[in-house]
């Protein structure tokens, strides 16, 4: 498929050029290779390489905008016509064209076509705009939603550090092209190479989870290089280009969801995927917890349930170490995640 892509492109090079090189020969009546017909031989082929690099930097980002706009203008034009036609057949409307001088009929014959041409057109595209999750209904055979297209998953630093990201979508629960931004590559190098220890652990974990990322055949995983230089922020480069290709945002951060929410851009958050997929814990609930360490309380002592949620048991303390019935009395759910606090089961 990329070889017949690659022929293509060859080919609307040459005939870009050779049409520049036609047009130069008719205009300025020159010898076939004088210095004015080979310019503007490199000059289509400069517009033919440039029209190259814009449909291969944006054509995937705006791919449903330009067929709506297409399938837009089409549907205009044919309506447009169809109109037209139409009142040249009504009775009245021909005895008025015999009674205007021809020249003056040509004008306003012009001028309406052109607005009526104008009107559909707008409006058509307009509408497809509007409805573009109804095109099913409407043509049985066009779906322009953009469920029909690859969806990008754009990964944020906190989600490749995670490593959760690649067990998702191993197991077809989150689909589309992951896209990891240049940027955020830059970051990840920063914090490995971070003073700080922890930062450095971070940073190469995150690395590592990218290598593990791209060895995986099933899924698809691309860079992208767009840097967006004029743009300060790691968070703001990621809202900019989640709204540039039409995206979904894939985060950690709860502030960074929020702000990309504003944005309405669509974000999922792997905590609160995880927490939704965590077992219910109700108050009145008995559990089996291994007390771990103190809490902030002198009498309290903290266990963790299997999936990591944190168990805060009342007069637990001196049980650190060993496993203990307890209770439920509450549960609370925070924007990391949930707290669970019990007491002791009295038997």
């Amino acid at each position: 498929m990329s070889g017949t892509l690659l022929l293509i492109r060859i080919l609307f090079v040459i005939i870009t050029a050779s049409t520049a090189y036609q047009i130069s020969l008719a205009m300025s009546a020159t010898p076939p290779f004088s210095m004015v017909n080979i310019i503007s031989i490199v000059l289509g082929a400069l517009f033919a390489v440039f029209v190259i690099w814009i449909e291969l930097k944006y054509a995937v980002r705006f791919i449903v905008g330009v067929f709506t706009v297409i399938l837009g203008l089409l549907i205009g034009f044919i309506a447009s016509y169809l109109f037209i036609q139409g009142l040249s057949l009504i009775p009245h409307i021909r005895i008025l064209r015999h009674s205007i001088p021809p020249t003056i009929l040509n004008t306003i014959q012009e001028a309406l076509e052109v607005c009526v041409t104008f009107f559909f057109c707008y409006m058509a595209v307009a509408i497809q705009f509007r409805t573009q999750h109804r095109f099913k209904l409407l043509i049985p055979f066009i779906d322009l939603t953009k469920e029909q297209f690859e969806r990008a998953l754009i990964l944020d630093t906190s989600v490749i550090i995670d490593g959760r990201i690649i067990t998702l979508c191993e197991n077809n629960i989150l689909r589309g092209t992951l896209v990891v931004p240049k940027f955020v590559l830059n970051e990840l190098q920063t914090i490995a190479d971070s003073s700080d220890k922890r930062k450095r652990m971070r940073g190469r974990r995150g690395l590592e989870m990218l290598a593990e990322l791209q060895k995986k055949n099933s899924l698809k995983i691309r860079i992208d290089s767009e840097l967006l230089p004029q743009i300060i922020g790691v968070d703001e480069k990621l809202i900019a280009l989640a709204q540039n290709m039409q995206g979904i945002l894939v985060t950690n951060d709860y502030n960074l969801k929020k702000v990309a929410e504003l944005h309405h851009i669509e974000v999922i958050n792997l905590n609160v995927v995880a927490n939704s997929l965590r077992l219910p814990v109700l108050p009145g609930d008995t559990l089996n917890v291994q007390i771990i360490r103190e809490g902030e309380e002198y009498t309290q002592g903290i266990g963790y349930l299997e999936d990591g949620t944190v168990v805060v048991v009342e007069n637990g303390r001196h049980l650190i170490g060993k496993n203990a019935e307890v209770a439920i009395t509450n549960v609370l759910q925070t924007n990391v995640g949930r707290m669970v606090f019990g007491k002791l089961h009295e038997k």
